[in-house]
């Protein structure tokens, strides 16, 4: 299945998001994320790369887990947020001319 570009942008600004809420102490972060948890799980069924997506479904699950944590560490989250950002663009293959 094809999934369009502004889909993937998409993709791209929920991890984004979720390194503005961890930065605002947001209260609602834990929710935020179980929601995209959600949301990204049925993508294993759409897209050929199942192992990107299972690693970007365990970071989320360790944001989670981070999210609950009294004092998470900012620099390493947003470190795996570009990471995140980074596996999506090589999943769909951004920048690349075909």
């Amino acid at each position: 299945m094809n999934i369009s570009d502004g889909y993937v942008n998409y993709l791209k600004d929920r991890f984004y998001e979720t390194l503005c809420l961890f930065e605002e102490k947001n209260e609602g972060l834990p929710r935020y994320i179980e929601s995209f948890s959600y949301e990204l799980y049925g993508l294993q069924y759409l897209v050929e790369d199942t192992v990107t997506v299972i690693t970007l479904l365990n970071i989320l699950e360790h944001f989670y887990d981070d999210s609950l944590a009294p004092k998470p560490d900012i620099k390493v989250i947003r470190g795996e947020v570009f990471r995140c950002i980074s596996l999506i663009n090589r999943m769909f293959k951004v920048g690349e001319t075909t």
